[in-house]
């Protein structure tokens, strides 16, 4: 049942028993945290704590530690809900293993074949699929499935042809298809080539966007998540998340940031945003400048190490430039996809020309590959460094063959950040990556996936601590999102928590990474459902 939809919580309860991380500094012990309604009423010492509401409620921690609640930063909640209800390519480690995956959810499933989460940087071949080795697997169905960044396609003849795309048909803007020697589409749609195949695949109903964005608002509350941040939610996901909020069915806060349409730009800014953490808001509008490393659609300075190509500009920068002002005039977020060099510094320019008094500041998502001067550049300006660290343990093996050594040192640059000045906010751009925030967290100190490598972590000098990683979770987030009640535990805060059982401070990595939540609070209410 949503945590919002309970009966209302006791007029006070205290939570004692636990080490207490306010959202700064350390854990600290002997302390207690009072509930009124859906805020902090005090914290301090447990004695005095007591001492104070002698009558209320007391709820009895076996040790561990308690923490504000876990705000993914960035994330995409209906695909990440939709996960179960598509073919599963994640990690696949060839073409035919991939293959393999997609005949037997054909098997199973009628209609167009879709899936998500292939990536050739981790095959034998290193190159991409073609839509003929998609052929002898599903015959004359379509079939569409999607790269683990999201930003390409590898589609299929039949769905080739759905689309209208022969050797005839150019790039669109933003996009490009790429082709064989002979000229003929290969069978992947980088960036907005992919348009031209997601305008005739079948859309979900009403009904399944609500079942899909329920099913990843459940999964991240299980994960000890309170709050998420959607990015690029369109017209159709975003009336179906209001639907799902008047009926009291959204179990943790989201804040919306809309795909950069322009019609729904003009429908939703000129309404007055709402300052007040509800359980559904409008936060401000998501932007792309390029696309990603993996396909090689990121935007660089100079051509790829791998490829005689830059990459691709995936909107007019002038057209970002212009509605990044108006989403700011408006008094919403502008949130801008960067993630090549050229990508950063043209987003740092956009919003060096923006006035410095917004209410919101604006931020970078990704900010992957940033040279040294502009990295420099975050803080002065006032801009949100929105990273995920999961993109480094899963890409490191072969950002380098992608940058070359001149330009490597360019790579996830988070104490750069820091060291100028930047707030970070961090997320998992799921279902890209592993929404799990302890598997970011470890990501973030040690800079190496699960099999340790690379010894020492990818480029080590970059790493965050994990007092560090756990406030871009939480205040870090918040502050992004201009709410400084959130994320953290003090008198005044919103009461959303999270209770662990371990000693954050000082757990091994290697146990981090396993670690499970154990109780959660969101709006002062403890869910009934064990996260």
């Amino acid at each position: 049942m949503p945590v919002h939809a309970l009966p209302p919580p006791p007029a006070i309860q205290v939570l004692l028993g636990a080490d207490v991380w306010s959202g700064d500094g350390e854990p600290r012990s002997g302390q207690a945290l009072a509930l009124r309604g859906a805020r902090i009423l005090a914290a301090g010492p447990a004695a005095e704590i007591l001492g104070k509401y002698p009558a209320a409620r007391r709820v009895e921690l076996p040790g561990g530690t308690l923490l504000p609640g876990l705000i993914e930063g960035h994330a995409h909640v209906l695909g990440l809900g939709q996960q179960g209800l598509r073919a599963d390519l994640a990690l696949a480690p060839s073409l035919p293993a991939a293959l393999d995956r997609v005949k037997t959810w054909a098997g199973s499933h009628g209609g167009w074949i879709e899936g998500r989460g292939w990536d050739q940087n981790l095959w034998p071949s290193k190159t991409f699929p073609t839509a003929r080795d998609l052929d002898a697997v599903t015959g004359d169905r379509p079939a569409a499935l999607e790269r683990v960044d999201g930003h390409a396609l590898w589609v299929n003849s039949a769905a080739l042809k759905a689309a209208g795309i022969t050797r005839g048909t150019q790039d669109p803007a933003g996009g490009s298809i790429l082709r064989d020697a002979a000229g003929e589409p290969t069978g992947i749609l980088v960036d907005g080539a992919m348009d031209l195949l997601l305008k005739v695949r079948p859309a979900p109903s009403p009904a399944a966007l609500e079942a899909a964005l329920a099913a990843g608002l459940a999964r991240l509350r299980s994960l000890g998540f309170t709050s998420v941040a959607d990015m690029g939610v369109d017209h159709p996901t975003l009336d179906a998340y209001r639907r799902l909020a008047r009926a009291g069915k959204l179990p943790i806060r989201v804040f919306v940031y809309l795909a950069h349409d322009t019609r729904l730009m003009l429908q939703e800014l000129r309404r007055a945003r709402n300052p007040k953490p509800g359980f559904l808001q409008v936060q401000g509008v998501k932007f792309y400048l390029d696309g990603a490393l993996g396909s090689r659609g990121a935007r660089l300075l100079e051509p790829y190490a791998d490829a005689p190509t830059s990459g691709i500009w995936t909107t007019d920068p002038a057209r970002v430039a212009a509605d990044v002002k108006a989403t700011q005039r408006a008094g919403y977020q502008p949130a801008i996809h960067a993630i090549g060099d050229a990508a950063n510094r043209k987003a740092l320019d956009i919003l060096e020309r923006l006035p410095r008094r917004a209410a919101l500041p604006p931020r970078i998502e990704h900010a992957q590959i940033v040279t040294a001067e502009d990295a420099a550049r975050f803080g002065p300006l006032g801009v949100v460094a929105s990273i995920q660290p999961v993109h480094c343990a899963d890409d490191h093996a072969w950002t380098p063959a992608r940058l070359g050594p001149a330009r490597v040192e360019e790579a996830f640059p988070w104490r750069s950040f820091l060291k100028g000045g930047a707030l970070l906010a961090l997320g998992s751009d799921a279902p890209v990556a592993d929404p799990n925030p302890f598997v970011g967290i470890v990501s973030a100190e040690t800079r190496q996936d699960a099999a340790l490598d690379p010894p020492g972590g990818f480029l080590p000098a970059q790493r965050l601590t994990r007092a560090e990683a756990l406030r871009g979770y939480t205040a870090g987030n918040a502050r992004a999102l201009g709410l400084p009640d959130l994320g953290v535990l003090k008198a005044g805060a919103v009461a959303d928590l999270l209770w662990v059982q371990a000693p954050l401070a000082t757990l091994p990595s290697a146990e981090l990474r396993k670690l499970k939540p154990g109780r959660l609070w969101v709006n002062g209410i403890e869910c009934t459902e064990k996260p």
